[in-house]
């Protein structure tokens, strides 16, 4: 799986893991981490992490 957060505004690159995906948007100021421990994510922007499998198509994980 490959991971990537998307906003209305920016959108990440594709990453192996879900939290550098996270990592990313948290640097982008897209997003903050609410939970470290649970993984909770606030968006600042309104966003998702989008997830891929090897081919073209992806999902959004709220």
């Amino acid at each position: 799986m490959r991971y990537r957060y998307r906003t209305s505004v920016l959108t990440g690159p594709w990453r192996e893991a879900r939290e550098d995906a996270v990592s990313d948007a948290v640097r982008a100021k897209q997003a903050e981490i609410e939970d470290q421990s649970l993984g909770k994510v606030r968006w600042i922007v309104p966003g998702v992490i989008e997830e891929r499998d090897g081919e073209m198509s992806g999902r959004a994980l709220g």
